[in-house]
């Protein structure tokens, strides 16, 4: 058999034909190159560093101070600033103090002192006899001793009268009462004087009286002037405020006829 020419025109390539997909053979030359370089470095680097790993020695001490501590004040004192001079300081304690019961023993006998008995020291009396005899009046006649008058010349009251004066109750300070009274027209009795006068009294705004309501029993002779009398008083005023209620009392002292005082 003889094989057909093969037409160069009909000839069709594939892609496998054109690169070459098997690898080549790696060089070996390479890897030894590398491999005697890093064993080199490696021989240098263990016989140039040297590591040394030293233990610490123990270095135990052959000489020590032993102190030894009495009961004498220098041995005390040293105790105390070993003590004293570590983590944990002492406090003081009472009872570890030297003077503490000598302390307590002083004290008891403080608590247990009694004062020797009082004697009165005694002395003779005179011998005259300083009582007086009993001077008894006679039968059916009044006896009275001798006085003689004193000195003490009386009060003269003749300037003055028996006046009202105002006390708080309630709703008002003594702070707030009127500095100046008006004068109490009308007589004051000792009736008068000894009852006891309340009144309820509506303020205004302008520190006026508008309404008086007696706290008492109500309808009494003097009740109408007392009326009369607390219209007269002006209080404080207190612009734009409401009219407000107070309690107020009365009372009667001896003030000079030319005027009254409020306190």
């Amino acid at each position: 058999m003889t094989a057909k020419p093969v037409n160069p025109r009909k000839v069709v390539f594939s892609p496998e034909w054109v690169f070459r997909w098997r690898p080549l053979g790696s060089p070996v030359v390479p890897k030894l190159i590398a491999l005697a370089v890093v064993g080199i470095a490696f021989v240098l680097l263990v016989t140039s560093v040297r590591i040394r790993v030293v233990l610490p020695e123990k270095m135990s001490p052959r000489r020590a101070s032993l102190i030894y501590l009495g009961n004498d004040p220098q041995s005390r004192s040293l105790a105390m600033r070993a003590w004293e001079g570590g983590p944990f300081p002492s406090r003081f304690e009472p009872a570890d103090w030297e003077g503490l019961a000598e302390l307590e023993q002083q004290v008891m006998e403080a608590a247990r002192y009694q004062p020797p008995p009082y004697v009165p020291a005694i002395k003779d009396l005179p011998e005259e006899n300083l009582v007086q005899p009993l001077v008894l009046a006679p039968l059916g006649e009044a006896f009275f001793p001798d006085r003689k008058a004193s000195g003490i010349r009386p009060p003269d009251v003749s300037g003055l009268q028996l006046a009202p004066v105002l006390y708080p109750l309630s709703a008002i300070g003594a702070k707030a009462l009127p500095a100046e009274l008006p004068a109490f027209v009308g007589p004051v009795d000792g009736v008068m004087a000894a009852a006891p006068w309340r009144f309820l009294v509506s303020v205004n705004a302008d520190g006026g009286v508008t309404a008086c309501v007696s706290l008492e029993k109500g309808g009494e002779a003097a009740a109408d002037a007392l009326e009369a009398w607390l219209h007269q008083i002006r209080f404080k005023p207190q612009p734009g405020g409401p009219d407000r209620w107070i309690a107020l009392g009365i009372g009667f002292t001896n003030q000079p006829v030319n005027g009254t005082d409020a306190r």
